[in-house]
């Protein structure tokens, strides 16, 4: 059927929002609609935006502070892409953003 792939695409995007999901549990994350990005809200942990980017960097994980792209509401995140990530990279992303927030909070 030529639907197929599109379905077999839609299905993995849908795995790596579920896996990220399950890796920020606990943590304050917008849900996202699509299936591409999400949002962490750091400024409800007491954290900069700019701050939690670079930490996260330090543990490989990009993450774009999203500061200058909406006013206060966006400054208050930073911002995920997971649709190009493998499940497998993504099952380890819960571990590096909690030491990544560990730091930043640490440097407050």
């Amino acid at each position: 059927m030529p639907d197929d792939h599109l379905h077999a695409a839609n299905a993995e995007c849908q795995r790596r929002r579920d896996e990220t999901l399950r890796q920020l549990e606990g943590l304050p994350v917008v849900r996202p609609a699509g299936t591409w990005s999400l949002l962490l809200d750091v400024a409800a942990l007491g954290l900069d935006c700019l701050e939690v980017s670079d930490r996260l960097l330090e543990q490989k994980v990009a993450a774009t502070p999203m500061r200058g792209w909406g006013g206060e509401i966006a400054d208050r995140h930073v911002r995920f892409v997971f649709s190009n990530e493998p499940v497998e990279r993504l099952a380890t992303l819960g571990d590096h953003v909690r030491r990544a927030l560990e730091a930043a909070s640490a440097g407050n």
